[in-house]
C-alpha cells in the first residue's frame, strides 16, 4: 500500500468556543483532521494525527503512540530517546513546504514561470504550460499569505 499524505486543499480552522485548533484537508463539505495538538502530561503537548492508512477514514492517533511515524534523525540515534524524527506522511509535507516555497520562487525568479496567466492568453514557455505556471504562483502567494 503507497501512504501519501491527506489531499488538499489544507486550511487552518481555529474554535474560539472550544479553544481548539485544527489543520484539516480535503473537500470543505466533507473535512479530514490532519492534525490537531492535544495535552500529553501535566506541561507539554503531542499532536493528533490522521492515519493515512486508512483510506477515507478519519482515525485519529496520538503522535508518541505510533512508533511506526517516528525514526532516529540520521547521525543522531545516540539522542533517539529524546529527539526522533517524525516521519508521518503530512508532517514529512509540512517540513518540506519552505524547500518547496524556495524552489517555486526560483523558478520564478529564473524566468521558467511565464509572466502571463492562461485567463490572459499566455502560451507555454521553457515547458511550463501557462496553467502550471498559474498554480505556481497561486501557491506562492498563499504560502506568503498575499492570498487569502
Amino acid at each position: 500500500m503507497n501512504i501519501t499524505h491527506t489531499p488538499g486543499p489544507w486550511r487552518w480552522e481555529l474554535n474560539r468556543t472550544t479553544k481548539s485548533l485544527h489543520l484539516v484537508g480535503g473537500i470543505p463539505k466533507f473535512d479530514l483532521t490532519i492534525l490537531e495538538p492535544t495535552r500529553w502530561g501535566m506541561n507539554h503537548a503531542t499532536l493528533m494525527l490522521r492515519d493515512t492508512a486508512e483510506d477515507g477514514l478519519n482515525v485519529m492517533h496520538k503522535l508518541h503512540e505510533r512508533p511506526d511515524w517516528i525514526a532516529p534523525h540520521t547521525n543522531r540515534k545516540h539522542h533517539a530517546d529524546w529527539c526522533a524524527n517524525v516521519i508521518h506522511p503530512d508532517m514529512v509535507l509540512i517540513a518540506a513546504a519552505p524547500d518547496l516555497l524556495a524552489a517555486l520562487q526560483a523558478a520564478v525568479e529564473c524566468g521558467m514561470v511565464p509572466v502571463t496567466s492562461a485567463s490572459e492568453g499566455g502560451a507555454a514557455r521553457y515547458g511550463i504550460h501557462v496553467k502550471v505556471a498559474d498554480q505556481i504562483r497561486a501557491a506562492i502567494a498563499k504560502a506568503t499569505g498575499e492570498s487569502a
